[in-house]
């Protein structure tokens, strides 16, 4: 199968180049999780709500990923475009990870993420800010939290079992070690003006010469609800890309009627 994978670059950007590879599905732990490809660019990415997350020594979800590893600087970008129903509780992850090995347990990751369950949205019983969440040690622990600025809670994952679409966005500088985060609005199929969280170099990599596993990633929560009972919650993925080299903090993604350049990479 090909696909095409478009990603909308300013001028800033036109010297980037794009990271190589196909779309393959890791499942981390015994979350029991799976992906649907739905064709253009769409993945739906299932996971259990009576497991943990990616959170600590828990680790657990699914993640479907570029099958070779993405080397040096790079910028991944994703849209969050559907949920399968609503959720209660909270803690629940989406967005775009990086890791250092695909085992679970055993890995640091940095993840841009929103939270799903309807506890962790604006309004819910205990919001949770747009951030970057980094596992900084070998043994998969260390966990950390940091807010995008200016902090927002996130408004993705509706009531009513709708999304609001939600650009994320995972930045990685490797002369220095650094991951931030990203998050955007979407503005007519595209990214809006894009907002960061600050820069965490303290994730570890086992050798720094070989790169990252990068790729999409959804883990529900055993503190998380269906209202038919337990089982699988999905969060459904498109416009996943990687450009290699990171875009200065002012650069934004433009639309097609933008100046911009078009960078289409197929499979």
């Amino acid at each position: 199968m090909k696909t095409t994978k478009l990603i909308f670059a300013s001028l800033a950007a036109l010297s980037l180049g794009m990271a190589q590879g196909a779309l393959t599905t890791t499942i981390i732990g015994s979350g029991g999780g799976s992906v649907t490809d739905n064709g253009g660019g769409s993945y739906t990415l299932s996971d259990s709500t009576d497991t943990g997350d990616f959170w600590n020594g828990d680790d657990e979800g699914t993640y479907h990923h570029e099958d070779v590893r993405v080397t040096g600087s790079f910028s991944a970008v994703v849209r969050i475009t559907g949920q399968s129903e609503a959720a209660n509780g909270r803690w629940g992850k989406a967005g775009i990870m990086a890791r250092d090995t695909i085992l679970g347990q055993t890995s640091s990751m940095a993840m841009a993420q929103v939270a799903s369950g309807n506890g962790s949205q604006a309004g819910g019983a205990d919001p949770v800010p747009n951030r970057l969440s980094v596992l900084r040690n070998q043994a998969g622990d260390g966990g950390g939290e940091i807010s995008i600025l200016p902090e927002t809670t996130n408004n993705t994952f509706n009531t009513d079992g709708s999304v609001t679409l939600t650009w994320l966005r995972l930045d990685y500088d490797s002369a220095n070690g650094n991951f931030r985060a990203g998050h955007a609005a979407d503005v007519a199929g595209a990214p809006g003006a894009w907002s960061f969280s600050p820069s965490e170099s303290g994730v570890y990599d086992a050798d720094p010469a070989d790169g990252w596993w990068v790729g999409m990633a959804y883990s529900a929560h055993n503190s998380m609800s269906l209202a038919s009972g337990e089982g699988q919650h999905s969060v459904t993925f498109d416009n996943f890309s990687i450009t290699q080299g990171v875009p200065e903090p002012s650069t934004t993604f433009l639309g097609l009627g933008a100046l911009g350049l078009l960078i289409r990479r197929k499979r």
